[in-house]
């Protein structure tokens, strides 16, 4: 290392070191110099006066009295409460706002991996369609069924089931469309009889049908009558319902279409079997029914 100092530093740090100097001599400039304390003695201010509080406990409960206010105040009674226990919905419109409600909180509470409540409401529909819209099918267990296909067998048979709808039909019952409609355009005259009333019309054509003996040669098509029968009989009681639980009529509504088509073509297909006995049967029996059917429609 060279021993020999820079002279442009020590110039600086001569030049600095005055400075600091210079400035301190006019700061304290004319200023005697501070005494030096020569007895130095702690100071104490004098203690508070404490107060003295007597403590009194009147009942001799262990508290004091002070305290008793608020460890022994007055229970609240409420008196107006009443136990109520909660009753499951046993409509399907109830039971459907339930399980609607119940997937709405669980998305909630999912997170990013929950399903949407979209998928939550179109879940609920299915549901709900898969358990009121299907319809229980009668099959060959259900009727009597007959071997003997003789023309004597299939007049007989032709004639009870058309003895059947015309026996049980109410002429004074509109169209279910038409009840429905007045049903619900009148809310202060809640009135389902005349549709509950149709509704026994077809349940009494299914119960009726169900136990007519059948010739073997005619079973699809006697399933068909009955089981379009029994849909449109619980169609009919549904929309009976519309008040009180409608889910289940709307639920129906969207096959009726359907089922009532099936009415018609379970008709005509009875009367396509009867044709090839056409010949067996008198312009007076009741079986004519079906032709003129066929012919006019319903």
């Amino acid at each position: 290392m060279n021993s020999v100092q820079n002279p442009k530093v020590m110039g600086a740090f001569l030049i600095g070191f005055a400075l600091v100097g210079g400035t301190y001599v006019v700061t304290n400039f004319g200023q005697a110099p501070a005494a030096s304390p020569t007895n130095l003695t702690a100071a104490a201010s004098e203690a508070p006066v404490r107060l003295f509080v007597p403590v009194s406990d009147s009942d001799a409960d262990g508290v004091e009295d002070w305290q008793d206010q608020f460890v022994k105040a007055p229970a609240v009674v409420v008196s107006d409460i009443t136990e109520e226990t909660y009753t499951p919905p046993t409509t399907l419109t109830g039971q459907m706002g339930v399980s609607l409600m119940e997937d709405l909180l669980l998305i909630k509470g999912g997170g990013p991996l929950a399903k949407t409540e979209d998928q939550a409401v179109q879940n609920i529909v299915d549901r709900v369609e898969s358990s009121s819209a299907l319809d229980t099918l009668y099959d060959v267990k259900d009727v009597i069924v007959v071997r003997n296909n003789s023309n004597e067998t299939v007049r007989a048979y032709g004639n009870a089931l058309a003895s059947i709808v015309l026996t049980y039909s109410d002429a004074n019952l509109d169209h279910e469309l038409l009840l429905l409609q007045d049903y619900v355009n009148q809310p202060e005259k809640v009135d389902n009889s005349k549709l509950l009333r149709l509704a026994e019309v077809y349940r009494d054509y299914r119960d009726n049908t169900l136990i007519t003996p059948v010739p073997s040669n005619f079973i699809k098509s006697h399933l068909d009558l009955i089981n379009v029968y029994h849909a449109m009989y619980m169609n009919i009681t549904a929309m009976a319902e519309a008040e009180t639980d409608p889910v289940v009529t709307l639920v129906r509504l969207k096959r009726y279409e359907d089922d009532t088509l099936g009415l018609r073509y379970a008709i005509e297909n009875i009367y396509d079997a009867f044709s090839t006995y056409s010949s067996v049967f008198a312009a007076d029996d009741p079986a004519i029914f079906f032709a003129r059917f066929y012919q006019f429609g319903p």
